[in-house]
């Protein structure tokens, strides 16, 4: 099986990472690259042989704009990994574009077009599964489920370094929408009389100035904000966590993610607060390998604390989750599932 790795896509982002580690680990699998980050978009001759030397066509997270091209130039079978819906992140998630103006019409276009020209799509739960039918009227014969899963090689569970006084309740991320880091702030605000609890949120991004201005607003000495660390370092981290925190947020797609963290955690073997959300719920179990919540300060709050004092429900939290994550979502798995859909349409 030849394929074909194409578009203007990010190698090492997360997503399309544990994808090409695990199709790596299948014998009979060859891959190659045409990355436009690389090679030229404009070079149809070059472009037309690569694809014309595979099988079938990988187009990874984001390359939506790319699917309508390579598809018409090469003849040959795409998959497609949207990964997101650009119209549901840009009108309704980030709020950027207006509902109702050209740019929202353009990024619609943009999500229905090429999972139309593609002959199969990937998405990382059934909740976007069931929105790409709903929103692009994709038929659900083309959209087939591959959670996002986590390379278990590169995030051993190990213990925390040294000796400390404190409870670390830990994050990371891009603070964007999705992730409700706002929240959890709230929910320090609320813990901010326990003194050996304390808050380490990781990474940078979107919403992180704010979450910098509430934190000095609050007046709280329980959070510490180091910025962003590299992917190398990030198991690292995680593993001086007492417990973690997946996602808080009140948009559409939180309901509709299982996010990277949550995955990485897991295969951790850490216990996990997270919102509870449809699409959280077709991977993890809440009270066997998650504790899910109200998406309130308070009631966050109160499951932290719980957390806290009983060990008990901690080890078995963790053990749940990182059995969980071990046989189903390791990249082994993630990439044998995206070689039998290449098969499919080979």
């Amino acid at each position: 099986m030849r394929i074909l790795v194409a578009g203007d896509f990010e190698a090492d982002y997360n997503r399309t990472r544990i994808i090409l580690d695990g199709l790596r680990t299948i014998p009979a699998v060859s891959l190659s690259f045409y990355n436009y980050k690389e090679q030229s978009k404009w070079n149809f001759a070059a472009l037309r042989k690569a694809c014309g030397d595979a099988d079938v066509i990988f187009l990874p997270a984001f390359t939506h704009q790319d699917v309508a091209i390579i598809k018409m130039l090469s003849g040959k079978p795409v998959l497609f990994d949207p990964l997101i819906s650009r119209y549901l992140s840009k009108v309704f998630d980030y709020k950027k574009v207006n509902r109702y103006s050209p740019r929202a019409l353009k990024n619609y276009l943009k999500d229905k077009i090429s999972m139309r020209m593609a002959d199969l799509v990937i998405c990382d739960t059934e909740g976007h599964r069931d929105y790409y039918h709903r929103t692009f009227s994709i038929p659900l014969r083309k959209l087939y489920v591959v959670p996002v899963g986590v390379n278990t090689d590169e995030f051993p569970p190990a213990p925390a370094i040294g000796l400390r006084d404190t409870f670390v309740v830990g994050f990371y991320g891009g603070f964007i929408p999705l992730q409700g880091t706002r929240m959890i702030v709230e929910a320090a605000n609320v813990l901010k009389d326990h003194t050996d609890i304390h808050f380490r949120l990781i990474g940078n991004g979107f919403e992180y100035k704010v979450i910098q201005q509430l934190v000095a607003q609050y007046q709280l000495n329980n959070i510490s904000l180091p910025g962003w660390v590299a992917y190398d370092q990030l198991a690292g981290e995680m593993n001086n966590f007492d417990i973690c925190l997946g996602i808080f947020g009140e948009t559409q797609k939180a309901d509709l993610v299982i996010p990277n963290k949550i995955f990485h955690y897991a295969a951790l073997r850490k216990a996990i607060i997270s919102k509870e959300s449809p699409a959280i719920k077709e991977v993890f179990e809440d009270g066997k390998s998650i504790l899910l919540t109200a998406n309130t300060p308070e009631a966050i709050a109160e499951k932290i604390l719980l957390l806290k004092e009983n060990v008990v429900l901690r080890e078995q939290l963790a053990q749940g989750a990182y059995e969980a994550i071990c046989t189903k979502y390791n990249h082994r798995a993630i990439g044998q599932l995206v070689y039998n859909l290449a098969l499919e349409i080979k």
